[in-house]
Formats: C-alpha cells, sequence, structure tokens
C-alpha cells in the first residue's frame, strides 16, 4: 500500500486490509436514512409500532432500581442471569449446557464475526446461499474466506447444487470450513 495525504497510517494497516471494501450496510443505511427514501432493505424495524411509553417506563424502572449496575461494562459474554435464562429456555427443548457455553452478543453481526475469527483460517471455503446476506459475506471475506454461492428454491439451499458445490471445492484442493444459511426470515430474499 502507499500513503496518502489522507491516511498517513496506510503503509503500518495489516496485509488483509488490501482488500477489504467499504461496508454493504453502511453505503444501505446512507441512502435509507434519507427522508424521502422508505427502503424495505434495511431490516430495520418499524420503531413506530413500539410502544414508547411502556419502554420509556421499563427503562426508567430499570435506571432507578439497577442504574449503576446498567450503565457499567458487564462480562465479555453476556450478563450471567440473562446467560442462565437462555439455558433455562433451551432445556425446554433438550440442551444441556452451562452459562460459560453461552455468549451473548449485540447482535448477528457481532455473532458472525466472533463464529468466522474462531473457525476460519484465510483461504478456508464458506458456502453460502444465493443470494445471501451482504453483512455475512462482508464478514467472510474481511477474514479472507472463499464464498462460494449455492443456489437456492422456496425450500432453500438445493440439495443437487450443495453437492456439486462440496465436489467443486474439493476438487480444487480448497477446504470448506461452513455452510451458512439462513433457514427463516430470509435475507435477502424474504
Amino acid at each position: 500500500m502507499t500513503g496518502s495525504r489522507l491516511d498517513s497510517w496506510v503503509d503500518s494497516y495489516a496485509e488483509r486490509t488490501n482488500g477489504m471494501a467499504a461496508s454493504e450496510i453502511r453505503a444501505l443505511f446512507s441512502v435509507a436514512s434519507r427522508p424521502e427514501v422508505v427502503s424495505l432493505a434495511g431490516g430495520m424495524p418499524f420503531v413506530q409500532a413500539l410502544p414508547m411509553d411502556q419502554l420509556a417506563e421499563t427503562v426508567r424502572t430499570l435506571l432507578l432500581n439497577r442504574g449503576a449496575q446498567a450503565l457499567q461494562y458487564g462480562s465479555g459474554q453476556g450478563d450471567v442471569v440473562l446467560r442462565e435464562q437462555i439455558l433455562d429456555v433451551m432445556r425446554d427443548v433438550g440442551v444441556v449446557a452451562h452459562p460459560d457455553d453461552i455468549v451473548v452478543t449485540t447482535g448477528s453481526q457481532m455473532a458472525l464475526d466472533l463464529v468466522t475469527r474462531v473457525f476460519c483460517d484465510p483461504g478456508d471455503v464458506v458456502l453460502v446461499e444465493a443470494p445471501s446476506y451482504v453483512g455475512a459475506l462482508g464478514v467472510f471475506r474481511a477474514y479472507q474466506c472463499g464464498v462460494e454461492h449455492v443456489a437456492m428454491d422456496d425450500e432453500g439451499l438445493v440439495p443437487a447444487a450443495l453437492s456439486e458445490a462440496i465436489a467443486r471445492v474439493r476438487a480444487s484442493g480448497r477446504r470448506i470450513k461452513m455452510i451458512y444459511t439462513i433457514p427463516s426470515f430470509h435475507n435477502p430474499a424474504g
């Protein structure tokens, strides 16, 4: 890389930054935030439908009763009481685990980043549905994963297309590390 007057530190960046591009999500939100645009693409909640008075009262009660705790840094894994409550729900469907096995994230993007960071090495392949969530594709590429698109239909991944993709990747000598699929409320297909 070569530095510019705008970024004198560019020569200090890690090698992986050479392939980085601006976030598609950031670009989408910049367009969607314009007042003349009614965007259905950002996955943003319809906040006008939220019970603002009830939420305000809940936040007020939280701050009055547990404000010092609520506004303080917490565990990187998430609040232990919340993790135990998650385990109660999981136990109802037959999953037995320990609170240390649970990591609460701020959203899907953080979860995708953590999973990819932990499981994927540069050059590993992630099989994804075509089309797929652009935020996930950005994470996979940021960690230098190869991304192979697999056809889908109204039922999800097409089994024959998945088999073909697996065979093609294996024949090329590359390692498949994950299959990324969105089994319900697919983004962007619906």
